[in-house]
């Protein structure tokens, strides 16, 4: 069985004056469902820094086949996380690994190709349509998704495709053109019942 690796986000919890990394249950669940093994990333941290090098060593232990960059919170709320989620990225690409990033992932992958976020309205706690940009399809469809982001991309990143947007113009999904990196703004571990489309897609690309 694929294990494949979870980037968690960060809680501090005051009561106990500590940080804890925290990661949806049905996150879990989602990749499971996919038939592949789901592993929390740590945070490894060293002062007000990542700890890269313990990064490099779970990484060699663990030997994962895909990489997800999960969802939750704003870039740059603990930088720590950040440096830990670029290396995730980097090591990915470098041992071309599958990785996918959700949200905020996808985000991050748009800030490391020079990708500025922009401020965006309505598009938390609701859910609306996207259409898929693929050419010369007939018929296009349009899907509804979840959706809970205040920034989005301002423009796709080079060498990237644009897969799906919003009926208001807002980057939803990108793949690259050369390396083994897909990402969309929609959680499709926030479903109450997982979608087809998001089970298919995400199976076929750790799969490749």
């Amino acid at each position: 069985m694929k294990n494949i690796a979870i980037s968690q986000r960060v809680q501090k919890i005051e009561e106990y004056k500590e940080f804890r990394d925290q990661l949806d249950i049905k996150l879990i669940e989602f990749v499971t469902q996919l038939g592949f093994n789901p592993i929390p990333v740590p945070n490894f941290k060293k002062k007000n820094n990542a700890d890269l090098t313990s990064l490099l060593k779970w990484l060699k232990i663990i030997k994962p086949s895909g990489i997800i960059l999960s969802g939750g919170d704003d870039i740059g709320k603990f930088k720590y996380r950040d440096q830990n989620e670029i290396r995730l990225l980097q090591w990915s690409v470098e041992k071309k690994i599958p990785l996918i990033g959700i949200c905020r992932g996808m985000q991050l992958i748009g800030q490391c190709h020079n990708v500025k976020l922009k401020k965006i309205k309505n598009h938390v706690g609701t859910r609306h349509y996207i259409v898929s940009t693929k050419k010369n399809q007939k018929n296009k469809k349009k899907r509804k998704v979840n959706s809970f982001h205040n920034y989005a991309l301002s423009k796709c990143p080079k060498k990237f495709n644009v897969i799906y947007k919003s009926l208001d113009g807002i980057i939803e999904s990108i793949e690259s053109r050369s390396k083994k990196i897909y990402a969309c703004m929609w959680h499709p571990e926030r479903e109450s019942s997982f979608k087809r489309n998001d089970i298919l897609k995400f199976k076929s690309f750790f799969l490749k």
